[in-house]
């Protein structure tokens, strides 16, 4: 799933920095984005080829091959092949359902669409651009570079650099296609991080057949449904500490205060209960802070390194910028919101962290 929304994340940026952009062009700002919303509401019909890579350091750490069908009516299917050792993923959404499955798995898993739509399924381009311009905004000058060929398609060249160094979205260059608005080309670098989306192949006039849009998944595989919502509720951190079945540790004092807690029972491959607090500092989201017990499975261990928590090893992830540790048998994963806020000072803060019933 994480590929998936690699892809979907791109395309959200897509219409945020065509937003912003900048340059002594043939065509305006507003034009941009005038263009950008009319066409991507207009449901374009596609087949492509391409492939997802993550680098960090150099090493290639992520490499994978997809293959991408969308049809007029929102129908979208993606192949995606993990290039190192063939394994194949698919995922469908036929209007109905999405569905999931690896080969080789015992099971496969549903989300009904029948009721209400997943965000990021229906979210229009209008309201994603909404949500992720709140958080880029004010972090990133935005230009356009020039006009290139890419794939026989006149593309524009775009890119955002932020302010400052730190960005959880770093620099970022978009191909983007002239007649259609697609995102062709995506490159993220933050600090020894690189995230690319390149696609090596694209049809705006594909012909579909009717097997499309289905999976071919085998009669001994268990498709186990998941609730749409993962039973997400919101409560007090008590309500969390009871969920969850045990205290777990908070940020205590008046510099971060309590926004909201998410308490989510996810079923499925994922079979957890999962604590979410939103902290607050100046009126400013700073930090949100998941908790659930550290997993048992190997490869999950969190890996010794540069950074320390509260005494523990702990994991940093630069693209999304958090935090993460293992202490008295949870896991908490510490994701910076406030663009201002240094890793660093988010350290200094977790040593005033209590438990959630010395409060």
């Amino acid at each position: 799933m994480k590929k998936i929304q690699m892809l979907l994340i791109s395309a959200i940026l897509l219409t945020v920095l065509l937003s912003g952009c900048k340059g002594e062009m043939a065509v305006s700002s507003e034009e941009i984005v005038s263009n950008v919303l009319s066409a991507k509401e207009n449901n374009l019909s596609y087949y492509g080829e391409g492939v997802m890579k993550l680098t960090a350091n150099d090493d290639v750490t992520e490499n994978f091959g997809f293959k991408e069908y969308v049809a007029e009516d929102g129908k979208r299917k993606m192949i995606t092949t993990d290039l190192t050792n063939n394994h194949e993923s698919y995922a469908l959404n036929d209007g109905n359902q999405i569905i999931s499955y690896e080969t080789g798995s015992e099971k496969a898993f549903s989300i009904d669409l029948s009721g209400e739509e997943l965000p990021a399924f229906s979210a229009s381009p209008k309201e994603q651009l909404m949500t992720m311009f709140g958080a880029i905004k004010e972090t990133h000058d935005y230009e356009i570079i020039g006009e290139e060929k890419l794939l026989d398609l006149d593309v524009y060249h775009l890119k955002a650099t932020p302010y400052k160094d730190g960005s959880f979205l770093g620099e970022i260059d978009i191909w983007v296609d002239q007649k259609t608005w697609f995102m062709v080309k995506f490159i993220s670098v933050v600090g020894d991080a690189k995230s690319e989306v390149e696609y090596s192949l694209l049809d705006f006039s594909p012909n579909f057949e009717e097997s499309t849009f289905s999976l071919d998944i085998p009669e001994d595989v268990t498709i186990t449904p998941i609730d749409s919502d993962l039973g997400s509720t919101y409560g007090t951190v008590e309500d969390a500490q009871t969920a969850l079945e045990e205290p777990f540790l908070v940020f205590a004092g008046d510099e971060n205060t309590i926004e909201n807690v998410e308490i989510t029972n996810s079923q499925g491959e994922i079979n957890r209960t999962e604590i979410t607090v939103f902290y607050m500092s100046q009126d400013i989201p700073s930090v949100l802070v998941s908790v659930f017990k550290t997993p048992k499975e190997s490869g999950l261990e969190i890996q010794p390194g540069t950074w320390k928590v509260r005494g523990k090893d702990a994991e940093f992830d630069e693209f999304i910028n958090a935090l993460t540790w293992d202490e008295g048998g949870l896991r908490y994963t510490a994701i910076i919101q406030n663009p201002d806020l240094a890793v660093e000072e988010v350290i200094k803060m977790t040593e005033n962290m209590v438990l959630s019933n010395e409060m």
